[in-house]
């Protein structure tokens, strides 16, 4: 009988440490994926990716790429048969449907909200892939150590717990973005026609998740001529070649990944066919001078009769996206409301939604880059944290609007990967400097986890201390919150004085509303403004037409979401003087308003 060393038992010990991670990731977020209510536009994107998997049209939602929609649609195309058409939607051609063809799909199927459930586990399976994907790099990186703690950063992330459970393509294209920077990574190093393959496929299947990646097409040519500058043997002519043309069979099979997503759909269709609705694809001033049909700048040049290599929906998409910045949205940001987004948004945003533990890992990592024993190669370096740089300065210059932080969750993992050199510390044996680490990491664990399973709406402790410019009160603590879990909640608690919608209040707690509601059976009947899609007639809550204004305003009880008591109207506002008698996580506080309270709202509104 052969006998097992200690050392061995520990080799297969750590071989199994990948999968003991994921697991953890998995249970965390599989219960949020049937406790979390239909947020906005959820069910549109599993409609349109109903859509395509049927029809082969993506006119539905081309605003984004069909990755996400096609992956939480999976489940419901393979068990039921489904026959709904864009001509069941009744709409013009041009425009976004997926709200109606959420609709329409939530009022034909009255169990919706399973198969939504099962798409959302394939989403979560996905999140857990790049967990492992993660830990993988990291490790490779900077060592285990650091493999350990990248990923338990990614698992432990409020935003990964609050958006990894639902159907948006943010937290996919984290992991497709990734992958595609590791792939380009290998090409860099051999640059042959095996890695051209794979490098393409990732970055192809990458353009499928989110239009933001986009911008690696630039990137990664800016990184691979930055890379050939320091390379001894540049100027050998064969090598060059060499390069240029594994460079060209990258490019190619990328665009081939994405027509192949789009089942090739109007492919090489002539640039003057197109028809936009942006100023930047008209030629237009402004949007008022655009026809209704949409315009085409290039409509009476040369340029029109050159073929697109890219599929219609895909440029339509494009489009479509840079639409919504042109056209601008109301933005919320520190209990301002503005007509248009800012600059500085998304860093606030990271600065108030990620954990202190995490921030100081962060800052702790730039003191360690410092010191040649924590860093990997320069270029290693570069090829990591140069993507986390460019998309986040990409995503905070576009300010026609500032609602949703979610669009910095692909920036995540490169940073994490990138911070985790501060874990070397232990394999260095840095005790003071190991200590420090794992103090830090576990604040930031525990941080995290007090909130959850309420992660959406996390905020850290600098959101209940940072003023705001125009006066923004937080909700009152519940009666009988003991010092310490007001401590502890407080950043939450003090969420929406920053930021609304998916940041804090997208709906996703109207099930434990109804949870809620069942327990208090004294409860007959209960005035609501909830913000999210999940049509609240599906669900048990006693719920009664709230008063437009405060003039309507009786005695009862009162359930409001975030969004409402912090509305641009301000016609909810008052609600924040008075005390809730419950909170629903931290997006819906409710309120039982007596006569008395009645009265006096109605005079301070007068």
């Amino acid at each position: 009988m052969r006998y097992t060393s200690y050392s061995e038992k520990a080799t297969k010990l750590f071989s199994l440490l990948p999968l003991f991670i994921c697991l953890i990731h998995l249970s965390l977020l599989a219960p949020l994926t049937w406790n979390y209510a239909t947020v906005l536009n959820e069910n549109g994107r599993l409609a349109s990716g109903l859509l395509y998997l049927h029809t082969g049209n993506y006119s539905a939602f081309q605003v984004n790429p069909p990755f996400s929609s096609v992956v939480a649609a999976l489940p419901y195309w393979t068990c039921k048969k489904y026959s709904m058409t864009l001509d069941d939607l009744g709409t013009p051609e041009l425009g976004r449907l997926e709200g109606k063809a959420g609709e329409f799909w939530t009022q034909k199927n009255p169990d919706h909200f399973y198969w939504l459930t099962m798409g959302r586990l394939c989403h979560t399976i996905l999140v857990v892939v790049c967990t492992a994907v993660i830990y993988f790099i990291a490790k490779e990186y900077y060592g285990l150590a650091a493999g350990v703690l990248a990923s338990i950063l990614w698992i432990f992330c409020p935003y990964i717990l609050g958006h990894g459970a639902l159907i948006t393509s943010d937290v996919l294209s984290a992991l497709g973005g990734l992958l595609a920077v590791y792939c380009f990574r290998q090409w860099l190093q051999v640059s042959d026609f095996r890695y051209s393959f794979i490098s393409g496929i990732s970055l192809g299947l990458a353009e499928l998740t989110k239009f933001t990646l986009l911008i690696f097409y630039p990137l990664f040519l800016l990184i691979c001529l930055i890379d050939l500058f320091f390379k001894k043997n540049v100027c050998n002519a064969n090598v060059s070649k060499q390069i240029f043309v594994s460079l060209l069979t990258l490019l190619f099979f990328s665009i081939l990944v994405i027509n192949m997503g789009y089942l090739f759909e109007d492919t090489g269709k002539p640039l003057g066919k197109f028809r936009f609705q942006t100023t930047l694809f008209t030629g237009c001033e402004n949007l008022k001078d655009i026809p209704s049909g949409g315009g085409n700048r290039f409509r009476n040049t040369l340029l029109a009769y050159v073929p697109v290599p890219f599929p219609a929906s895909f440029v339509q998409g494009i489009d479509m996206q840079r639409l919504d910045f042109e056209r601008g949205l109301q933005s919320y940001l520190r209990g301002e409301w503005s007509k248009h987004g800012w600059l500085s948004y998304y860093l606030y945003a990271l600065l108030i939604k990620t954990p202190l533990g995490t921030l100081a890992l962060f800052v702790l990592a730039i003191a360690c880059s410092f010191s040649r024993r924590f860093n990997a190669s320069w270029r290693d370096e570069m090829v990591i944290l140069l993507p986390g740089l460019t998309l986040l300065a990409f995503v905070s210059s576009q300010t026609g609007f500032s609602v949703h932080s979610r669009y910095v969750i692909p920036v995540l993992p490169f940073f994490f990967i990138w911070m985790s050199k501060v874990g070397k510390c232990f394999t260095l044996r840095k005790r003071f400097l190991s200590i420090i680490v794992s103090v830090l990491l576990v604040w930031s664990i525990a941080s995290s986890l007090w909130i959850y399973p309420y992660s959406i709406s996390y905020f850290n402790e600098l959101a209940a201390v940072l003023p705001t410019p125009l006066e923004s009160r937080a909700p009152q603590e519940l009666a009988g919150t003991s010092k310490i879990v007001s401590l502890f909640n407080a950043g939450a608690r003090n969420g929406g004085r920053h930021l609304l919608q998916s940041n804090i209040d997208w709906g996703q707690d109207v099930l434990y509303l109804e949870r809620w509601c069942q327990r208090h059976s004294e409860i007959t009947e209960i005035c609501t403004a909830l913000s999210g899609s999940y049509p609240l007639e599906q669900t048990r809550i006693p719920r009664k037409a709230m008063p437009s204004s405060l003039d309507g305003l009786l005695p009862g009880w009162y359930a409001m979401s975030v969004d409402y008591l912090y509305s641009k109207d301000d016609v909810y506002r008052q609600f924040l003087d008075i005390q809730p008698t419950a909170r629903i996580g931290y997006s819906i506080y409710i309120y039982h308003i007596t006569a008395e309270e009645v009265e006096r709202f109605k005079k301070k509104s007068k």
